[in-house]
């Protein structure tokens, strides 16, 4: 063989030894093992907000639902501890689908907070919904149980790349056939539609079964949409300047008035419109005033580098809050105020109320945004079990499985257990013991054991120093 034949083969393998590491150093860590469905929790606290507790309690899991709830036996690790239904998440977005293992990773951070539910409002760029509930459904990796609204529906040139559109009637019906045959569980209305085509929306989607959720439409009052879930409270106070892009849109809010307000929530009640607020993003954008004390936050660490550094900070030109001006973060306040005053008012006169959070928002992190999304609502008057109780009980309802966040035999096994009860202060949410998901038990220690593997996956410094660059010139040309 001749000397350059010989250097050409050892230039080949050195060059497939450097891809493999390469490609070692960006692959994800193997998922957390999949445990076998069945379980026992015995001498535990039940507990179902707002409905009430017993104690010294068996509960039984077999296959993925709870086969019986029995008198305490003899104990066992989880003695004395307390079990509720699981949380739900009803505003999340993923992350598209890349080589990365970000939807793995934002699957298994809902889980390691409690999160068993979570309804995914929308595919971004059409890439998310299809690998996240393959991947769940087919045990491919662990995460929340997934109702999708696949794509959005809206008119005129689309804000994201996934979106059906809808400028007329036909088009609106059209839609909602689209969205059904492909299997999705929701349709999300989007900001620029006009009211006839709206209400052929939510009548074709009704007779299909399918609610109506996402954004009043600007053009359309709250009352006139009538959306089964109107996220983020849009149209509680109309569009002052439909021109107006967010966060700047939420002006409007400083015209909101005790008499708008009485008109709301009587339409909500009325319609049985529920309100999914997600005042996490406002309490977000406010932290972001201060890049340096936002990006340090623990629940923010949990992402990659790639995230706080480039696709969510406030210093790059393409963030929305690098823009805002001192006053424009007083605007803020007042508005996480307003509507913190609107969902009490809501609470208080029985206004369907469902927890969400809008992932991938800047800093609003899977899972532990959710617990931040509840703390919120107690600092808007509500006590812990009312907050738990909207997350636990009437957002299950929303994810379309029967019997999901009840606590009896027969109903699907997704469940948290604790160690302190969170009824009583939502601080317990920290002492989190496990989770059952699908009738599987996940315990902390198995959680923190590979939460521990992903941390140090993502946080080496060949992955970021190789992948932090690359996303910020792939952001930079989409967003250009």
């Amino acid at each position: 063989m001749s000397r350059l034949v010989r250097f050409a083969l050892i230039l080949l393998l050195a060059l497939g030894a450097l891809a493999a590491g390469l490609y070692a150093s960006v692959a994800p860590p193997a998922p957390l093992e999949l445990p076998p469905q069945g379980a026992v929790l015995d001498d535990v606290t039940l507990i179902r907000p707002g409905e009430g507790r017993e104690a010294h309690r068996r509960v039984v899991v077999s296959g993925g639902a709870i086969e019986r709830i029995e008198a305490a036996g003899e104990g066992g690790p989880f003695a004395g501890m307390y079990v509720l239904p699981g949380l739900n998440d009803l505003h999340a977005h993923f992350p598209p689908a890349s080589p990365l293992g970000q939807t793995e990773l934002f699957a298994f951070l809902f889980l390691y907070h409690g999160v068993t539910g979570v309804r995914d409002a929308g595919d971004v760029d059409g890439t998310a919904t299809e690998p996240l509930v393959r991947g769940v459904a087919g045990g491919h990796f662990p995460g929340p149980r997934v109702a999708a609204c696949g794509m959005f529906v809206d008119a005129g040139p689309p804000l994201w790349k996934n979106t059906l559109q809808a400028r007329n009637p036909a088009e609106g019906r059209a839609a909602v056939e689209t969205l059904a045959a492909r299997g999705f569980a929701c349709v999300k209305a989007y900001n620029g539609l006009d009211a006839e085509t709206l209400a052929a929306i939510r009548d074709a989607a009704h007779a299909r079964g399918l609610p109506v959720i996402g954004h009043v439409p600007r053009a359309i009052p709250y009352e006139v949409a009538r959306l089964d879930d109107v996220q983020h409270f849009t149209g509680v106070p109309p569009a002052a300047d439909p021109a107006l892009r967010f966060p700047l849109s939420l002006r409007a809010w400083d015209g909101l008035d005790a008499a708008r307000l009485e008109t709301v929530i009587a339409e909500s009640l009325r319609s049985n419109i529920a309100n999914t607020p997600t005042l996490v993003v406002l309490d977000r954008m406010i932290a972001s005033e201060d890049p340096e004390r936002v990006t340090a936050e623990p629940d923010v660490l949990l992402l990659p580098r790639m995230y706080r550094d480039v696709v969510w900070s406030p210093r790059e030109p393409t963030s929305v809050t690098s823009r805002l001006q001192p006053e424009d973060f007083a605007m803020l306040r007042r508005v996480l105020a307003a509507e913190k005053q609107t969902l009490r008012a809501m609470a208080e006169r029985g206004v369907r109320l469902r927890t969400g959070t809008d992932t991938l928002v800047a800093f609003v992190v899977p899972g532990a945004s959710l617990h931040r999304e509840l703390r919120l609502w107690v600092d808007a008057g509500l006590s812990p079990e009312q907050a738990l109780a909207a997350s636990m009980r009437e957002s299950a309802t929303a994810l379309g499985t029967p019997g999901l966040g009840e606590l009896r035999a027969g109903a699907p096994a997704e469940l948290v257990i604790f160690r302190e009860d969170p009824t009583r202060s939502l601080d317990a949410l920290d002492s989190l013991a496990g989770v059952v998901r699908d009738g599987r038990l996940h315990t902390r220690e198995a959680l923190d054991a590979q939460l521990a593997r992903y941390r140090a996956h993502f946080d080496a410094p060949l992955y970021d120093a190789l992948v932090t660059p690359v996303v910020r010139r792939m952001l930079a040309r989409t967003r250009g």
